[in-house]
């Protein structure tokens, strides 16, 4: 308990704090939003090196084989499945069921074999 005998006034010399009770609220409506927040991160490790990259690609490409390209777009993570049609050092053209997607190599963070059909996004 907290002596507070100096103080003039009588309610305020017998006061009874709540401590820590009163910040609970805040702490727990913070808490929950970090919470919130980390659950929804995106991350963008790139584990693929630039020369990884290419490689798969061009086996992709040679083979005329269907692949699934993870993407980095706009803060988030995108997946496009489909067959390479063209390709550069810095983008490639991937043709899904009905669409072509230019993908910027730098971009790409996974790069996987799709067996079977080709599925859109």
């Amino acid at each position: 308990m907290i002596d507070r005998s100096y103080l003039p006034f009588q309610s305020a010399r017998e006061h009874q704090d709540r401590g820590m009770m009163k910040w609970m609220g805040f702490f727990l409506s913070e808490h929950t939003t970090s919470l919130d927040e980390e659950k929804h991160k995106v991350i963008f490790s790139e584990e693929l090196s630039l020369l990884d990259k290419l490689t798969l690609i061009s086996q992709l490409y040679a083979g005329q084989l269907k692949g699934q390209f993870i993407v980095k777009a706009d803060k988030q993570k995108v997946t496009y499945q489909g067959q390479v049609t063209e390709l550069s050092k810095d983008e490639i053209m991937v043709k899904s069921r009905d669409k072509y997607h230019l993908i910027e190599v730098k971009h790409i963070l996974a790069i996987h074999l799709v067996e079977g059909g080709v599925d859109d996004e």
